[in-house]
């Protein structure tokens, strides 16, 4: 179970370096419609950088490769939708860890500006495939399916690796490890509601 998890959270490595899930000590976490929020704003930035960065381990018929500009192009409109949101979300969640308070709208762009950096930190080929596959089945989805999958993701990942943490395995920190999707059952709307 723990490899299946591992795999599919590649690309959630790949985008959001997440850390343990922080229901449990003084971690803030995001609502899922938080997380879905943000990761939509993000997601041109992080599938710009997935292919980038990627790009030297696939072949060039791989899906994550296939129509990219498209497929940014795509998830740029929907993160247009969800900037105000975001940048709140952002900088109440950044607020302890800034010498100054900044507005949603001033931390956004700097986060963006950082993100690439940060999601260049050990990809290799392993991970690439793992994003490329994940990315490839998902790629049809919308940007805000595609977040909600990304959290679902993240919140069973993070659950493994608090397992994993118990069974002493060292936990490495990463960057953003402080931020967590809170723990959350996805419901459906019955047909006709």
């Amino acid at each position: 179970m723990r490899k299946l998890f591992a795999t599919a959270v590649a690309l959630a490595a790949l985008g959001f370096h997440q850390g343990a899930i922080a229901a449990s000590a003084a971690k803030p976490c995001m609502s899922n419609s938080e997380f879905q929020s943000v990761a939509v704003t993000l997601l041109p930035v992080l599938h710009s950088q997935a292919v980038a960065s990627c790009k030297a381990f696939l072949p060039a018929n791989a899906g994550l490769l296939v129509q990219s500009a498209e497929l940014t192009a795509r998830y740029a409109s929907s993160a247009e939708r969800e900037r105000v949101a975001a940048g709140e979300i952002l900088a109440r969640m950044l607020a302890d860890q800034l010498p100054v308070p900044m507005s949603g709208s001033a931390i956004l762009p700097f986060v963006e500006g950082m993100l690439p950096g940060m999601l260049v930190q050990g990809i290799d080929a392993e991970t690439c495939e793992a994003a490329n596959n994940i990315w490839t089945a998902i790629a049809p989805l919308s940007a805000e399916n595609i977040a909600s999958t990304l959290g679902a993701i993240l919140v069973a990942a993070s659950k493994d690796k608090k397992k994993d943490a118990g069974e002493g395995e060292k936990s490495s920190a990463r960057p953003l490890d402080d931020f967590a999707v809170c723990p959350y059952v996805a419901t459906a709307v019955a047909a006709g509601s």
